[in-house]
């Protein structure tokens, strides 16, 4: 028998083992135990905590932390939602359709066998109005290696072919231009007899010419066409009955917009001196005769002081410096010019501009203009009086003042010229220019103009010359009017038993026509106390009574040629 089949022996009760789910379980870790210690904590606070005083400050917080939760969502669900997605997209089908083009192919010229010969000519224009004509010539030459080495093999021949006018001097070649010539001057056809055109005309143009040859290979800078024909005639006139001479001039009419007098004009509008060529002198010019000082004085100091302040810095170039050098010594040139002396002023005075060819030659020909002369401006069948009071360049002619410019055409501006067509006429008085140079006095120059106007024949018939306006001029008092059957009081009226103070005070009220008539007498104390001039010089009574008259004078005219002229 087997050992499995032998029942069991008998063992006491309290010898007999326990079943093995009966035995001890063994010690559990330090970790678990305090799991478990946590855990009971953590269910006793949770069931402690509402009988406590923090349960409400707790439950409040919970409220807070879930609202904002809820807060958050709704906030995050809004702008996730787009509107994109109920719009309504076009959709846009590309259909593509074939085409079938038939290529033609392009038939090349058969290559060359050999060095062909070419002579190829062009023909164009430039912006300056010259007509340029090209052409191009080819021939066979050496090893490429050797002709790039000498300058004959790549060259150009330029030539520029000119044809130079010749003047007109018969009166039907002037009325081509100014039909209203032989009317104005009647005295111009016996002048014309025995007149020859001047050498300034034949020098005028062999400065045009020379200043080509010298801008000749830099074409953008060659004289244009239009300043190149500019002047049509140059005559010298003598009068047979007066031999007065005179010099004709035919030509357009530029403008200058220099000049300043603080005596004058202690202000300056900034658009005349901010152009591009702008200068504050003319060559006509005296002594200053006031304090105030000239309206550019402040600028050109300016100006000295910038370029001082610019050469005193190191490290310049050497032609730097000596630019700056240059300019200093101008400045200062200018600014004394500026302190001691009064110019024109284009923009109020009437005066022509002359050319520079005609400075130097007064020993060799006697119709040489000077600054000075007086002359005739002839334009659209009026004549102007004014003076010589600048210098141009000596390659071009026909230049004037602003205000000439804009009483012959009101849309000139110093960058318009009031006539570009050669119909103006410059009718230059040689040998006129005072001895004096003094302020401008319009009445004088008007009467000298027409003086030698007559001693050439006069001006026509229906013609007369224009009176300018002194746009200087003080407006002079109002003398009350008197009343019918009053007497006039001692304090306004002088005794006439009390002697003048210049034996000629008593001519001042005698109109300029001579005449003695008593009813011009009342003018006396009006002549007597007119203000003394600005300037601070002494005027005898004399001169005041003299400018009294031409004032007088001037007036009148001025109110029959007020629509001739246009006002700044």
């Amino acid at each position: 028998m087997s050992s499995e089949s032998q029942p069991p022996s008998h063992v006491p009760d309290d010898q007999q083992q326990p079943p093995a789910q009966w035995q001890q379980q063994p010690k559990r870790g330090c970790l678990s135990t305090v799991i478990r210690l946590v855990f009971l904590l953590v269910l006793l606070t949770g069931l402690l905590l509402p009988f406590t005083p923090f349960a409400s400050k707790i439950k409040r917080a919970i409220q807070e932390i879930v609202e904002s939760a809820r807060t958050t969502q709704e906030r995050i669900i809004t702008r996730d939602v787009p509107r994109d997605v109920i719009r309504e997209v076009p959709v846009t089908k590309e259909v593509l359709r074939e085409v079938t083009k038939e290529v033609v192919r392009e038939v090349l010229p058969p290559l060359p066998d050999k060095y062909i010969p070419r002579k190829d000519i062009d023909v164009a224009t430039l912006y300056n109005g010259i007509t340029v004509k090209t052409k191009l010539i080819t021939e066979e030459g050496g090893f490429a290696s050797l002709e790039r080495l000498d300058p004959e093999s790549y060259k150009a021949e330029f030539q520029l072919s000119i044809r130079v006018p010749k003047a007109n001097q018969t009166l039907p070649e002037l009325s081509r231009i100014n039909k209203n010539l032989p009317a104005i001057l009647p005295g111009l056809e016996a002048m014309l007899n025995n007149g020859k055109v001047s050498n300034f005309y034949h020098k005028l143009y062999e400065n045009k010419t020379s200043r080509i040859q010298n801008d000749l290979t830099r074409l953008n800078r060659v004289l244009d066409r239009h300043n190149f024909y500019d002047c049509e005639t140059i005559l010298e006139l003598t009068h047979p009955a007066t031999n007065r001479k005179a010099l004709l001039i035919q030509s357009e009419m530029d403008v200058v917009a220099d000049g300043s007098d603080g005596d004058r004009m202690p202000t300056l509008d900034e658009y005349i001196y901010l152009s591009d060529y702008y200068q504050p002198f003319t060559s006509y010019a005296w002594a200053k005769t006031t304090t105030t000082p000239n309206p550019l004085l402040g600028k050109w100091e300016e100006r000295l002081k910038k370029a001082q302040d610019e050469y005193a810095q190191k490290g310049l170039s050497s032609a730097r410096n000596r630019e700056l050098s240059s300019l200093i010594s101008t400045l200062k040139v200018e600014i004394g010019e500026l302190k001691a002396r009064s110019s024109l002023i284009a923009e109020k005075d009437p005066f022509i501009v002359l050319s520079l060819l005609f400075r130097g030659y007064s020993d060799q020909n006697k119709f040489t203009p000077q600054i000075g002369d007086y002359a005739a401006v002839i334009h659209e069948g009026k004549i102007y009086p004014a003076i010589c009071g600048d210098y141009g360049p000596s390659f071009k002619m026909g230049e004037a003042s602003l205000l000439m410019a804009k009483t012959l055409n009101a849309k000139a501006t110093p960058y318009i010229r009031p006539e570009s067509d050669l119909k103006v006429t410059y009718l230059v008085f040689p040998g006129t220019a005072e001895k004096t140079r003094t302020a401008p006095d319009l009445a004088k120059w008007q009467e000298k103009c027409q003086s030698l106007i007559g001693e050439v024949g006069g001006i026509g018939t229906g013609y007369t010359l224009h009176v300018w306006e002194d746009l200087f001029k003080k407006p002079e008092p109002e003398v009350p009017p008197t009343v019918p059957g009053t007497t006039p009081t001692t304090t306004t009226t002088p005794s006439p038993t009390t002697p003048p103070a210049d034996p000629t005070g008593a001519s001042a009220g005698t109109p300029a026509t001579g005449t003695t008539s008593p009813t011009v007498m009342p003018a006396t104390p009006a002549a007597a106390t007119m203000p003394t001039p600005a300037t601070g010089t002494e005027t005898s009574s004399k001169d005041k009574a003299a400018a009294s008259s031409s004032s007088s004078s001037s007036s009148s005219k001025a109110g029959d040629s007020k629509s001739t002229r246009t006002k700044k």
